[in-house]
């Protein structure tokens, strides 16, 4: 099979993971993007020269795997599945600005980070700071911002929200290739990547805009409620098309740095993990905030 068919193939699996994962949710979703996760951080940091090419687990990607592990069982801990209510009760007590849960949160991570810079100190000069620096932003970039879909899904009508993030980077994906491909003539970052194109980009935020206000059409029809705006679907869409064209420069600058043409080989015809999901992951934290403050102040008529 070439490698147009195994893509086509491999991004219809992928399709069909998501929507399953995205319709079941609770902790089935969250053990998903724990794997995600896992997987998409030891390709970033072998990917930024943390360990060393063919060589096993370091100490550094050890103490990387763990916290996110650590972290996604403590959103476990608190999921609807099979949490009691006074367990969530009192993980949603208040601790000065915080709440317990957050507080439990911020702890795993600190520990993961402290744990790092001891590998660091008590093996030096094995490690250099770079693959320290690489090793605590791969958590955050991979991990953290995966997470916030699972934190999407857990909102009221999560099970249409949570393809926010999706729809967002992916129409503005398509989008922006088709009008750049049609009308493209001012390159965005030629040196970076020479085929995106001005005219490309604000093709993919539109139709990331017009795309989200199609979902947000469909999600007030169901609810019969205009609690929540079309108008505002529209918005959240605009602001995710810009941090998914940001994610996926990023990735590609990071690659580049690194010369390397995939993160990984798992999906064929993509590439790894981070390949598929380097815009969803720079999109669905924004589009979590964006959600916990548009949806406020969206008017109670439908827009």
């Amino acid at each position: 099979m070439n490698t147009f068919g195994k893509r086509i193939i491999s991004g219809a699996v992928i399709l069909v993971l998501t929507i399953v994962f995205g319709i079941v949710g609770g902790a089935v979703l969250a053990v998903a993007l724990c794997i995600i996760s896992c997987i998409g951080y030891l390709e970033f940091t072998n990917a930024t020269k943390v360990s060393e090419p063919g060589k096993n687990l370091n100490a550094l990607q050890v103490l990387g795997l763990f916290t996110i592990i650590a972290y996604y069982l403590s959103i476990l801990a608190q999921d609807d599945w099979y949490c009691p209510d006074e367990v969530k009760d009192w993980l949603a007590s208040p601790v000065g600005a915080f709440n317990i849960f957050t507080v439990i949160i911020l702890l795993v991570f600190m520990i993961g980070f402290i744990g790092i810079l001891y590998a660091y100190i008590f093996t030096f000069p094995k490690f250099n700071f770079q693959q320290v620096s690489s090793a605590v932003f791969g958590v955050i970039y991979v991990a953290l911002t995966l997470s916030f879909i699972y934190y999407i899904r857990d909102l009221q009508g999560g099970i249409f929200l949570v393809w926010m993030p999706f729809v967002s980077a992916w129409f503005s994906d398509t989008c922006a290739y088709l009008v750049g491909v049609k009308f493209g003539k001012h390159k965005m970052t030629p040196k970076l990547s020479p085929k995106k194109t001005i005219e490309g980009a604000a093709g993919g935020i539109l139709g990331a805009a017009l795309g989200s206000m199609l979902l947000g059409t469909v999600y007030v029809i169901v609810h019969k409620s205009g609690a929540v705006s079309i108008l505002s679907f529209g918005c959240m869409g605009l602001f995710g098309a810009v941090a998914s064209m940001c994610g996926d420069l990023a990735a590609s600058a990071i690659k580049r740095n690194n010369n390397i043409k995939d993160y990984g080989k798992l999906i064929p015809g993509h590439g790894g993990i981070l390949d598929r999901f380097d815009s969803v992951i720079f999109t669905a934290p924004l589009i979590y905030f964006l959600m916990a403050l548009l949806l406020q102040f969206a008017p109670k008529e439908i827009v």
